[in-house]
This record gives C-alpha cells, structure tokens and sequence, in this order.
C-alpha cells in the first residue's frame, strides 16, 4: 500500500475505466471522459489523497481518501474487477482502517450507505456503525 498526492495518472485512469465498465456498466459513474473523472478523484476541497494497492509493480486498487476531523472518509475506491478472488474492496477497507489508527484517529467513515441498494451493502460488514435519521435529525447505534 502506497500514500500518493491527488493527481491524474494514467495508470490510475486505466484502471477506472475498466472498474466501471464491468462493476458499474450504464451507471452515471460509467464514463471514460478524462476531464470528468479529474473533477471527481482529483480536485478536491479539502485534505485528500490517494491510496494505491499493488502487487510488485502492478496496480490492484486506488481509493481517494479525505482527512476529516477525528478520522479519514473513503471517498471511493475503485479496482480491478478480474481481481474478484481478492475480495480487493474489502482488503482495501482493513488497509484504511490500519491508517487510520496508524495516525491515531477516532473513525473512519465509508460514507452514505443505502440500505435498498446492493452496491452498498459491504458497509454492513464492518462495525461498530452508526446510522444518521434524517427524519429525527440523530445518529444511533443499530442493535
């Protein structure tokens, strides 16, 4: 696992468009215009970076990370779908949540979570989590 600055990389672009194409075929996300895809992973408004996951020389995963008050949020992760048998969305996960207590934050944040959408449903599998309503405006622990 690697710490790089925002940027585009090729590599990285490569690597994206081929995520999409397979995990996220007709999605909004499914978009291979180089403009785009700088405005959504590399500009960002506040403390971010990038975290790339490889074998050897051989790019497996990238997230974009942003540091928030007491942890880091994922912003999104994208990686290499042939890679099914790694489970690399979930190793990508335990990788930051070892920076984040490397560093010694309180949290990591996965970011909104659907409970009707599928795509989302991995989010579940990492605790303790806490659950925003938005209708009683509080944060809750699920039991």
């Amino acid at each position: 696992m690697e710490i790089r600055t925002l940027s585009f990389r090729e590599e990285h672009f490569a690597l994206y468009r081929n995520y999409q194409a397979i995990r996220h075929p007709g999605d909004s996300m499914d978009n291979p215009d180089p403009e785009k895809y700088q405005k959504f992973m590399t500009e960002s408004g506040v403390d971010s970076f990038m975290m790339e996951l490889r074998i050897g020389k051989r790019l497996l995963s990238v997230s974009v990370v942003d540091h928030v008050g007491n942890g880091l949020s994922a912003v999104y992760t994208f990686y290499d779908p042939s890679e099914t048998r790694r489970s690399l969305g979930t190793l990508t996960i335990l990788h930051q949540i070892e920076l984040t207590r490397s560093v010694d934050y309180d949290n990591l944040y996965l970011g909104y979570w659907i409970e009707d959408c599928p795509k989302m449903s991995y989010k579940t599998q990492f605790g303790p989590v806490e659950i925003f309503d938005p209708l009683s405006q509080a944060w809750s622990i699920p039991e």
